[in-house]
């Protein structure tokens, strides 16, 4: 239980970070390049740390919230910087668990989900319906 609150803390601390950057950036300097940047590179980072953290159901079986990372990039910043991200996490997924059957599958599904994830941001509904 308490690596899942863990894991929520970081998610909403970097949501916190990004939403100071994204005040200051974009709204006085009008920088939206600048901030799809700190973002692919921030979530990629958030990605990375929450694999470190995993959350251990058995002896065998673990859980990371690493999709969500993508997800988040994808709403606030969009599908390019989410595939980007994705493959910040996918990367760093193979140099911490090593190339593997099971290590590839992982880099592959979030490269996948982040295509998803951009696809479904791109349809005409209301964010929650899309979330």
């Amino acid at each position: 239980m308490s690596q899942l609150l863990f894991n929520i803390t970081l998610i909403i601390s970097f949501m916190f970070a990004a939403s100071i950057v994204r005040e200051q950036i974009i709204y006085r300097v009008e920088g939206i390049k600048r901030y799809k940047m700190y973002c692919l590179i921030s979530y990629g980072l958030l990605g990375s740390i929450l694999m470190i953290y995993t959350i251990k159901i058995d002896s065998t079986m673990i859980l990371d919230l690493r999709f969500l990372a993508v997800t988040i990039v994808c709403l606030y910043a969009g599908m390019v910087p989410a595939i980007i991200a994705a493959c910040i996490i996918g990367i760093t997924r193979l140099l911490l668990f090593g190339i593997t059957a099971s290590g590839i599958i992982g880099a592959a599904t979030i490269i996948v989900m982040a295509l998803l994830s951009g696809w479904t941001v791109r349809l005409p509904y209301r964010p929650f319906i899309r979330f």
